[in-house]
Parts: C-alpha cells; sequence; structure tokens
C-alpha cells in the first residue's frame, strides 16, 4: 500500500539531498524509484554523506546505464548481465540500477530479502514512499522480517545478509525468519566464496552486542567455514561485544567466526590469513600454558608478530592483564610493546661491515629485544652489544 505520509517522504526525500547527487531525476526514465539500503538509512536518520544509491528503473538497465556514464563520465560496471544490473562510480559515488521484476514495483519489491529493504521511495513530482510489505513497521520495531523464506532460498547470501543487518542496526532477527535462516544455512555453500567474504567483512566491521554473538551460536550460519563447526576461540571478556571496533578488534572477530581453511576457502588474501594464524597462534599457546608462563623469547616473537593488531588478542587476555596491556600499546615509545632495533640497517652496515642480509637482521632483533627487556639505553650500549654479537655469531657471517 502508499503511505499517506505526504510529510514524510518530502522529509526523506530532503535527506537524501537529490541536488548533491551526480545526476539529476529528470535523468532517469518515468516509473524510477529508490530503493534499499538508502531508503532505510535515510528513514533511520543514518545516511552516510554519499550514500549508495539503488534504482530501479522500468527499462533496460543496462543499456540505460550505459548512455548514462557517458554523460556523466562514471565508470559503468554490468553486475548482473542476465538479472539486468548495472553499476556506475563516479566522484565517490556508488550508483546501481536494476530493471524492475515483474510486472510493477509492488512485484518488485516483493522479491526481495528482508521488508525492511523493501520500502521504496518512488520518484515522482511529489516523491512518495510505497511500502507494502510493512518495513515501516519493523524498522518502528527495529526487527528484521523476511519477505518469505523462498526469497532467501532464491539468493542463500540473504542468510547471512539477515544477520549482518541485526549487527549494523542492532536490530533483533524476527522468530520465524530466525527459523528460516537457521533451516537453510547449509545452501549458503551454493554462494560464490567472495559474496560471502564480503558479508563477513562488513559483519566484523559492525560492533557487536551479547545478543549478536548469542544468536551467531546458535544459527552456526559459518560451519562449513570451521572446522570445529563451533569456534575453538573463548573470548575472556563479555564486553568484547561493546568495544570500539577498528582493524585490531575486526581480526578477533574473524578468527571467532572462520578458521584458517576457512579463510583459505573465502579467498581472504595472505597477509589476512597470516595475521589471523599469529593471532589464533598466540591466543591458543596462552590459553594452553598461561601469559605469565611464556619465555622471555616467546613474548618478545608474540610483540613481533601482533604489534599492530594487539588489540585484538588482548580481548582474550584475563582482566588482569588486558587494562595494562592496552595502556602499554597506546605508548608508542613502549620498547617490547613497539621492539625496535636501538641502531638502523644502514649504521650497522657502515660501524661494522655487514652485507644486507638475514645476518643483518638477525642482528638488529636481537638489539630490538636486548632494548625491549632494558638492557639497553644508550646508542653507545647498542654499540657494543652489537659488537659482542657479531663475534659469537662470526661463523656464521
Amino acid at each position: 500500500m502508499v503511505i499517506n505520509h505526504t510529510l514524510l517522504s518530502n522529509d526523506l526525500f530532503g535527506d537524501l539531498n537529490p541536488k548533491d547527487w551526480p545526476i539529476s531525476i529528470a535523468d532517469l526514465p518515468p516509473g524510477s524509484a529508490l530503493v534499499g539500503g538508502s531508503v532505510r538509512d535515510g528513514l533511520l536518520n543514518k545516511l552516510s554523506q554519499k550514500p549508495d544509491l539503488d534504482f530501479v528503473i522500468p527499462t533496460n538497465a543496462i543499456n540505460f546505464s550505459e548512455n548514462l556514464s557517458k554523460k556523466i563520465n562514471a565508470t559503468l560496471v554490468k553486475l548482473d548481465k542476465k538479472r539486468d544490473i548495472a553499476r556506475l562510480v563516479v566522484d565517490g559515488w556508488t550508483l546501481d540500477f536494476a530493471r524492475m521484476v515483474g510486472e510493477n514495483l509492488k512485484d518488485d519489491l516483493l522479491r526481495r530479502d528482508f521488508r525492511i529493504n523493501a520500502i521504496a521511495l518512488r520518484l515522482r513530482e511529489h516523491p512518495e514512499i510505497f511500502d507494502p510489505t510493512g518495513g515501516m513497521d519493523d524498522l518502528a520495531n527495529k526487527k528484521i522480517v523476511a519477505i518469505s523464506e523462498q526469497n532467501l532460498i532464491d539468493d542463500p547470501l540473504r542468510i547471512l545478509r539477515g544477520f549482518r543487518l541485526m549487527c549494523e542496526l542492532n536490530f533483533d532477527i524476527d522468530k520465524k525468519t530466525k527459523r528460516f535462516l537457521k533451516s537453510n544455512v547449509d545452501k549458503l555453500s551454493n554462494v560464490a566464496p567472495e559474496r560471502i567474504k564480503m558479508e563477513v567483512l562488513k559483519i566484523v566491521q559492525t560492533q557487536w552486542n551479547f545478543s549478536v554473538w548469542k544468536t551467531y551460536l546458535e544459527l552456526q550460519l559459518l560451519d562449513d567455514w570451521h572446522e570445529d563447526k563451533i569456534p575453538s576461540i573463548k573470548l575472556k571478556k563479555q564486553d568484547f561485544f561493546s568495544e570500539q571496533h577498528g582493524d585490531g578488534y575486526d581480526l578477533a572477530k574473524l578468527i571467532c567466526l572462520l578458521s584458517d581453511e576457512g579463510l583459505s576457502r573465502l579467498a581472504f588474501s595472505k597477509n589476512q590469513i597470516k595475521s589471523c594464524k599469529n593471532l589464533r597462534f598466540w591466543v591458543q599457546k596462552i590459553n594452553k600454558i598461561g601469559l605469565d608462563h611464556l619465555s622471555e623469547d616467546e613474548r618478545f616473537q608474540l610483540h613481533i608478530d601482533l604489534e599492530e593488531e594487539l588489540p585484538s588478542l588482548i580481548l582474550f587476555l584475563e582482566a588482569k592483564h588486558s587494562n595494562t596491556w592496552l595502556e602499554r600499546w597506546k605508548d608508542s615509545s613502549d620498547p617490547l610493546f613497539h621492539p625496535s632495533s636501538p641502531l638502523n640497517g644502514y649504521s650497522l652496515q657502515k660501524a661494522f661491515k655487514i652485507a644486507p642480509g638475514p645476518s643483518l637482521g638477525g642482528l638488529m632483533e636481537y638489539l630490538a629485544k636486548e632494548k625491549a627487556y632494558g638492557r639497553l639505553f644508550t646508542k653507545q650500549e647498542a654499540l657494543e652489544a652489537a659488537r659482542k654479537w657479531i663475534l659469537e655469531n662470526q661463523p656464521f657471517l
């Protein structure tokens, strides 16, 4: 039905600020509508400065986008030739155009994933919100409700997307919808790895609350990419769920969701997999023997391996360690938490005629460790320690 909230429609249109768009509404064919995330976020007052704009148009979307890209000098990406979907990227804006599915806008919206994503803004002379499924009520009630189970089956990535929306919006998943997700989770294995990876990255970049983690454990959406079926990493801190998120915290979430093998199968980069392996190794080692039982060499190697990602590890530590570690990590001059050699490679080459290579690297690591544990304070002490190390390792140089 059409919601006759003229004021709300005008407010949404104003918040979307079409004057700033890289296209004019006059460029769109009659019968076009804005749908999806930008409409939802606008109604929630969560619009970004340049929101992604998703348009449904009644004409051939790829042909239309090709012509429009020339007019506004945008980069054209043909997202799905079969479903007739194209994307234009210009000046930091992303605009998607899809041909209307079915005979009218209602038919199109009824084929979408969740009711909060099936709200449209008809781009007429007088903009008009169109909400045939009740998505406006779900926004008010902070609920994620599937339009139908079949719609989720038609594109199983929507199963994971429902959980991602819960994380992003801090909404609850409707009980019936939760049953849909759980009973069809096996179908995620039919989705292209790259698409799953993008959803996972969006999930770990959100702020979690305890309800999010509880729902994940209940649904186990990523079982096929975690060989232990349940996360092998156990979080030590409940306030993990309210931490300010960032790169370090994102990595902690990632090793909870995916195994190393799962990361590889989902085409994560070598650097991402290496960072996760390092973090998982140290979390499991500390869980096994205890932080206080790490040797001096092990502690130093820990800080070498995880210098940038240490906030991730801190989330898994006992409370008696976590606050102190976080404060020390924030101090960029802390020699253990941010290891560095007191002498650079050029200085050492010049002073001792050492060629670049593994030996020079070994010397610099030795000096960094001595500095980390407070055994070096001056440049002269560092030179003396280097001279001694070179004499002891002479046969290998």
